[in-house]
């Protein structure tokens, strides 16, 4: 979301914003690629190594030049589908997935009344100061957000601005 830059009088830039923060941290942690476990290959019992009927056992360079161009051919296909196809792949897959869980979470979020939280933060360096509140609504979140830089750039204090609460010392200030 756009973070509005307000300066204060005393020369402070808070940032303010509306954060969608997810409720079940493990939901959005991304796991670990999905892995195979390779099962143990038996030999079937077919021994390739005679001449068999169809054509002999070819001794000429012809044989030996089209044998080393297929592995050549093989290698290069292995590779390619290694470092360009199974990447575009994977990346189209986690394209669709992203798309159809913000097809599924915004509509969510708005039926079920889900809470925005509006956050105004200031880092100087030293210290960081973070104020969030949670706010009912998109429009109305962004109306806060709004609210809330127009009154720090008035010079107003940060716990007068509205309920916002303090996310390194825990418990509501005061308005």
């Amino acid at each position: 979301m756009r973070t509005v830059k307000v300066d204060t009088p005393g020369g402070q830039t808070w940032g303010v914003r509306v954060v969608w923060q997810p409720r079940w941290s493990a939901l959005v942690r991304r796991f670990g690629a999905w892995r195979r476990k390779r099962k143990g290959e038996t030999s079937s019992g077919n021994d390739l190594s005679g001449c068999g009927d169809l054509g002999g056992c070819g001794s000429g360079d012809g044989d030996l030049a089209a044998i080393m161009f297929g592995i050549v051919l093989f290698l290069v296909g292995v590779l390619l589908f290694w470092f360009v196809l199974l990447p575009l792949l994977l990346l189209a897959v986690d394209i669709i997935v992203v798309a159809l869980l913000l097809l599924i979470a915004i509509p969510a979020r708005v039926l079920f009344r889900r809470p925005w939280t509006v956050e105004a933060a200031y880092d100087d360096g030293q210290t960081e100061q973070i104020f969030s509140t949670d706010v009912v609504g998109w429009r109305r979140a962004l109306e806060t957000r709004d609210d809330i830089a127009a009154k720090l750039q008035q010079g107003f204090p940060v716990p007068i601005v509205g309920t916002l609460r303090s996310r390194l010392s825990g418990p509501p200030v005061e308005s």
